[in-house]
């Protein structure tokens, strides 16, 4: 089942099942993390449906769930009835506000889906979501993020939950904040007690080998004023293991995709996207031979969609090091 993410919330689910008037059991789960995210026990109807409003949770985030029906075997689960990948995602303009009709409505619901696909296919989309980052502390004080970062759910550093912002006495478990910073680029921490000033490192500092002093102790190993301090500490530490759940992508899709959707959906209608009479560089009657241009297979079919995507495209297609 494919679910548009636009208001009036709560988002509602219909299922057929077998019996009518029998007890059955709804699980959701995450369908690549298999986090289970809603457990309910419902009634069929007269007409063996089942209908449920989703919780506010899944009125938040653009996701695909494993939904699973069971008949409920005395309070357990039993035979499984229904499963169904539940697909939830915020179209780029709404369908209903294009149409006055029911049939016009569903026609441009199909056009937008397909303008959305298409734009996807080039640009990785422009969706809300949440996803894990697992990462490893470099020796610095910043900790870079590829995807495009709006907020900071939880962090596990070496297995341990440090950041929670659900909970009761946090959001901070331990002496340091988790922040984005400005550029929304990297995460860093700030400690929870106030200090003056704080100068981070954003690069591991080279490691240099010093010659034993009789005078100067490289650790404060004794009660002494004579200690120096070889290398600042940092807040990523070299080798430790991060776990960050974030809320990542675009909360809002931005005025120009909008246009550029509105644009496809138009073409679309209108069967302005046949590739095959833009394209042809080459043709002879003899033999029907066909000689397409290599551009043909690029873009969108629409020059002026192409050129507003271009901004969003990136030639980074997995982050690496050299």
């Amino acid at each position: 089942m494919n679910l548009l993410r636009i208001p009036p919330y709560p988002l509602s689910i219909t299922y057929k099942v077998p019996n009518a008037s029998a007890d059955y059991i709804l699980v959701i789960k995450d369908n690549d993390r298999d986090i289970v995210r809603l457990e309910e026990s419902i009634e069929s109807s007269s007409e063996s449906k089942i209908s449920f409003d989703l919780p506010a949770y899944f009125s938040k985030y653009d996701e695909n769930y494993n939904l699973e029906i069971y008949e409920d075997d005395a309070g357990d689960l039993g035979e499984i009835v229904v499963e169904d990948t539940l697909t939830i995602e915020r179209p780029y303009i709404d369908p209903s506000s294009l149409g006055s009709t029911a049939s016009e409505i569903a026609e441009y619901t199909q056009h937008e889906a397909l303008a959305r696909t298409i734009i996807d296919s080039i640009t990785g989309g422009f969706y809300y979501n949440t996803s894990y980052v697992e990462t490893v502390g470099q020796g610095t004080d910043y900790m870079p993020i590829w995807e495009r970062l709006y907020k900071i759910l939880k962090v596990y550093e070496n297995a341990e939950l440090v950041y929670d912002v659900d909970a009761e006495n946090g959001p901070a478990l331990g002496s340091w904040n988790y922040l984005i910073t400005k550029d929304k680029t990297a995460i860093t921490k700030d400690p929870v007690a106030s200090i003056d000033s704080l100068n981070r490192s954003e690069r591991k500092r080279q490691r240099m080998s010093l010659a034993a002093s009789d005078s100067i102790f490289m650790f404060d190993t004794e009660d002494s004023g004579n200690t120096l301090t070889v290398q600042p500490g940092v807040v990523f530490e070299e080798g430790a293991d991060y776990i960050f759940l974030l809320e990542t992508g675009y909360k809002i899709v931005p005025a120009d995709i909008q246009d550029a959707t509105m644009m496809l959906i138009n073409d679309i209608k209108c069967g302005k996207l046949d590739y095959y009479k833009r394209y042809v560089v080459n043709y002879s009657t003899d033999q029907f031979k066909i000689q397409f241009d290599k551009t043909s297979f690029d873009g969108t079919g629409n020059i002026l969609v192409d050129k507003i995507l271009d901004k969003y495209i990136t030639d980074i297609k997995k982050p690496g090091v050299l």
